[in-house]
């Protein structure tokens, strides 16, 4: 099952593409439309909006089904007691829109949605709206978490179907004054690592996707500064997404006490992806 929050605005019919396009290839083609009734978007205005998306998922064969909730305590813990507990399911909902000097995730309803365990989420940050959901070329930079594709695959199926190249990274975090005094043989053992580790991901991707349709390429960098350096990747790779795994760790670090995440998603050139596996 795919599940959308949509906020009712144009930006949220931007996010649904991409959630359009995951239903497109689940069993009982189906997408459960959630949105909260909080004052922000006129109630008719919302309304004609998901009929527009419904009689253009009509016509793909999709069946949208839209609840329309009345705010509670917040908009989030509305969104909660509505999501299915489901672990097979994935929730697609979107960063903020136009944040002018706020953030685009930390403080966002977006943010306790990807804390949330009751099924996998893809908060998307929608930067070419042209792709319709469509990305071909995805860049995927790897924290090496042991779990492996487990936390990545609810979101990569959905994603595989449409792929031509996906790029592995892994952007080993040194800091400048550690890179100057490590020896070749340290800057090679740390390369070897992350090679190691992207061969077990790879090895295990083709276990899994027998006879994939997309090419994948992998690449493993030091580096003084995570985020310039996925930023430069993604532009040098033409990316048209880039997806971005959410740990509790890599949250906590990550959009709670520290801008990397925000500053990615700020000067992003392409689609990102930010999930939350189960």
């Amino acid at each position: 099952m795919i599940i959308l929050a949509h906020d009712g605005s144009l930006y949220g019919d931007w996010v649904a593409r991409y959630a359009l396009r995951f239903a497109a290839a689940e069993t009982d083609r189906t997408l459960l439309l959630l949105h909260v009734l909080d004052g922000r978007i006129d109630p008719p205005l919302a309304e004609s909006r998901f009929k527009a998306l419904a009689s253009e998922a009509e016509e793909t064969a999709i069946t949208v089904h839209s609840e329309l909730l009345p705010v509670g305590k917040s908009v989030y813990r509305t969104l909660r007691q509505a999501i299915p507990l489901d672990p097979e399911a994935l929730l697609v909902c979107g960063t903020r829109v136009k944040p002018r000097r706020q953030a685009f995730l930390a403080g966002s309803v977006a943010e306790p949605l990807l804390r949330t365990h009751q099924c996998p989420v893809l908060a998307v940050r929608v930067v070419q709206p042209g792709l319709l959901g469509l990305p071909h070329d995805l860049l995927l930079p790897l924290a090496g978490h042991q779990a492996g594709l487990d936390r990545l695959w609810p979101v990569f199926r959905r994603l595989a179907p449409q792929l031509r190249k996906a790029y592995f990274l892994q952007a080993i975090q040194v800091t400048q004054l550690a890179q100057a005094h490590a020896s070749l043989g340290r800057k090679a053992q740390l390369h070897q690592n992350g090679e190691l580790y992207l061969d077990r991901l790879i090895a295990e991707l083709e276990t899994r996707i027998t006879d994939p349709s997309f090419s994948v390429e992998r690449r493993v960098l030091l580096t003084g500064d995570w985020a310039h350096q996925v930023l430069v990747e993604a532009s040098r790779l033409k990316a048209q997404m880039l997806l971005l795994g959410a740990s509790e760790r890599s949250l906590a670090q990550r959009v709670f006490h520290g801008q990397v995440l925000e500053r990615i998603l700020r000067e992003t050139p392409c689609d990102v992806g930010i999930y939350r596996g189960p």
